[in-house]
């Protein structure tokens, strides 16, 4: 190794990846069907409107079709009131929307609190600006955030608090009443990040949205994906929300040309695809509602989700549960990584693959 080399010693490797694909997977080969319920991925596929988007466009890549995102921007608008392209920052995935703020905010010394289990992703944004990860966790009945608890931890050095609402993995939100105390509580040179990727699955009345703080000029950056709902995970395409003042600050530090053709178009064509959007809403509602009912049955602990999985606490060790059901086809997350050792997140998918994976614990249970 180059002794002169200088490296930033607060950027370090880290373990997190995402989640393993299909290809990855080595069962009996007398299976025939894998059943990826391990990424929250839209068990309808993607839109149909976004994949001749990007068929149409084929013959485009080769040029900077795009000077800009005004189009994407524009398109996002017209699925909020009276929000305007100055409250829009776009990005390749909700993930990418993150680093930019963690790099527009945190630097060495300062410190983000988040509160476990939550996305894995977020330590190694934070840490690799050099600042400080404090986890206030979740309250462990319910796993709704402890915003009393947040509040004692903020300091001088406290510039973001990262929430997930709904959370994941646990599927759980924390409602308005809440969220708006501890809004109206923190300092003012603190910035809510309000992740709400899977806000379109919510049914809750009493559920908060980031624009509900955002038009009273509150500091949230709400942030979104169109991996979820829209079914465009393999596009990368994200954005985050926030006011005129916050959203042109990021802005500063986002490079040109940073959405590629086909993520545009597919992008904008999967807003205007309402229908295609109602029927995966549809879906999982009815079908997380048969899930509820099947491990009822099962005596299986589960918690009541907002989003598009269930969140389980299996009876058995959690390594041989997410192992065993591999063996019949089914891939489940484990989310110990996340902070709940003994948890393991399911994605609700299509009425066949449900009926596969309550098969496939009925015979994991029945091993153990």
């Amino acid at each position: 190794m180059n002794k002169d080399l200088v490296f930033k010693p607060y950027i370090k490797k880290k373990d997190y990846a995402g989640g393993i694909t299909r290809e990855e997977v080595k069962v009996d080969s007398d299976i025939d069907t894998i059943w990826k319920l391990s990424s929250n991925e839209n068990a309808l596929g993607p839109s149909p409107l976004a994949q001749r988007a990007i068929y149409d466009n084929l013959q485009h890549i080769h040029e900077y079709k795009f000077r800009d995102d005004h189009l994407l921007k524009n398109t996002i608008c017209g699925t909020y009131p009276h929000l305007t392209s100055e409250n829009i920052v776009t990005a390749n995935s909700g993930i990418e929307t993150l680093e930019l703020i963690t790099r527009a905010f945190l630097s060495p010394g300062l410190e983000c609190i988040i509160s476990h289990p939550t996305f894995v992703a977020y330590e190694s944004m934070i840490e690799n600006e050099g600042s400080k990860v404090v986890n206030v966790p979740l309250n462990s009945d319910d796993y709704t955030l402890n915003v009393y608890e947040i509040l004692k931890a903020v300091t001088k050095n406290t510039r973001l608090v990262f929430i997930t609402n709904p959370n994941n993995p646990t599927g759980t939100y924390t409602g308005k009443k809440q969220i708006d105390f501890l809004i109206d509580n923190l300092p003012e040179d603190v910035i809510v990040v309000y992740d709400e990727v899977y806000f379109h699955f919510v049914d809750a009345p009493d559920y908060p949205r980031a624009f509900d703080y955002i038009k009273e000029n509150k500091n949230v950056i709400g942030v979104h994906s169109f991996s979820k709902a829209y079914g465009l995970a393999g596009i990368r395409l994200g954005y985050g929300i926030s006011t005129p003042q916050l959203i042109s600050y990021i802005e500063n530090i986002k490079r040109p040309f940073i959405i590629n053709t086909l993520s545009m178009v597919a992008g904008i064509a999967a807003l205007e695809d309402k229908e295609h959007l109602r029927k995966t809403v549809d879906l999982i509602r009815t079908e997380k509602k048969w899930l509820y009912n099947e491990f009822d049955k099962l005596g299986l602990p589960y918690w009541p989700s907002q989003t598009n999985f269930i969140f389980i606490a299996p009876n058995i060790k959690l390594n041989d549960f997410t192992a065993q059901m591999l063996t019949e086809g089914i891939m489940v997350r484990p989310c110990d990584k996340f902070g709940a050792p003994n948890g393991a997140r399911i994605t609700i998918g299509t009425h066949e693959a449900n009926r596969a994976l309550i098969a496939a614990i009925h015979k994991t249970y029945s091993y153990a």
